[in-house]
């Protein structure tokens, strides 16, 4: 597999229509879709410009300034997820109910409006809840609210700046033994107030049908432990987090992060660019002072989300057509 300082490469592939044909044929004779070859066909073009179209977006981002990488890292992003919806759904797009961006934000901000404490919602319709529904099987988001700060807290890229600007940590980067093993340090607890052994008990309760941890009284090491039925993937692990350029999981050391609806970082990356776009192009006073005043302490946040995003999202989408191949 290519790595992921060349994300694009894991779309190479998908550049020969008899190539997506079959792949697109695969996807839908799994899901026993009738006529998966007649559809595969009609589909493989459009599966094809989706992928290219995103491509461009992202291409401009990289030469943009960063107050305009919002909205072209936005739209290069919807085009990736429509090429997996593709995946799943050959009707796609079979109403203009699902053309929509499927999230609202606060149409009027007020003087003291802060980046970090907005909210963003989950439509009943839209691109968002028909992504998370055809990908990832995820139907219980309605009406969900998301914080800039809970969903950024939970970017493991991220860790570094939290701890800088603010001494935060909110998650705990783990060793990897093996494909299924992983070891955390001996000080995970303290994060959340608890004993090693009220940790371990706190953690298998919330996530029971995820993994097991256990704790080595010899050498006092927790371990978190997947079973075969339950693989780790690096678009879809929560609640862990994936680093992409460390190779390796973060596990959340936030109760709020822990007890949060399961958002994988398509998700996540979704709504902040989602929320970013909308200020960037209808928010353009407060957007530029932003950029141009230096005062707020959220530029650093969201600079290098953007710096992140821009590689990192097109690597997972990368990534997840690969498994799917």
């Amino acid at each position: 597999m290519m790595t992921q300082h060349e994300p694009w490469a894991l779309f190479d592939m998908f550049f020969s229509s008899q190539k997506s044909q079959q792949f697109l044929n695969k996807q839908y004779h799994q899901l026993n879709i009738d006529d998966s070859n007649g559809k595969s066909f009609d589909n493989t073009y459009g599966f094809i410009y989706y992928i290219e179209h995103g491509k461009k977006y992202y291409n401009l981002a990289d030469q943009a300034p960063m107050e305009l990488k919002p909205v072209l890292l936005f739209y290069g992003m919807t085009q990736l997820m429509k090429a997996c919806i593709l995946c799943s759904d050959p009707d796609y797009p079979d109403s203009s109910a699902v053309l929509a961006h499927g999230l609202s934000t606060r149409k009027r901000k007020k003087r003291s409006y802060e980046f970090l404490y907005d909210e963003v919602k989950v439509q009943r319709t839209g691109l968002f809840n028909h992504f998370c529904e055809k990908v990832f099987h995820m139907k219980h988001i309605e009406g969900e609210k998301f914080t800039m700060i809970s969903l950024l807290q939970t970017v493991p890229e991220l860790s570094p700046l939290f701890k800088q600007m603010n001494g935060d940590v909110h998650l705990i980067k783990m060793s990897k033994e093996n494909d299924s093993t992983f070891s955390l340090p001996t000080h995970v607890n303290n994060h959340l107030h608890m004993s090693l052994e009220r940790f371990s008990e706190y953690m298998n309760g919330l996530f029971p049908s995820k993994f097991s941890m256990s704790l080595d009284e010899s050498s006092y090491r927790m371990q978190l432990v997947f079973g075969a039925n339950e693989p780790l993937r690096p678009f879809d692990c929560f609640p862990l987090s994936y680093h992409h350029l460390e190779n390796t999981y973060y596990l959340p050391v936030n109760r709020e992060l822990l007890q949060a609806p399961s958002l994988n970082e398509f998700m996540v990356h979704y709504v902040i660019l989602y929320n970013l776009s909308m200020l960037s192009r209808y928010d353009t006073e407060w957007w530029s002072e932003l950029f141009h005043t230096y005062t707020s302490e959220e530029l650093p946040y969201i600079q290098q989300f953007l710096n992140i995003t821009a590689h990192k999202i097109p690597y997972l989408f990368g990534v997840m057509l690969q498994i799917r191949n």
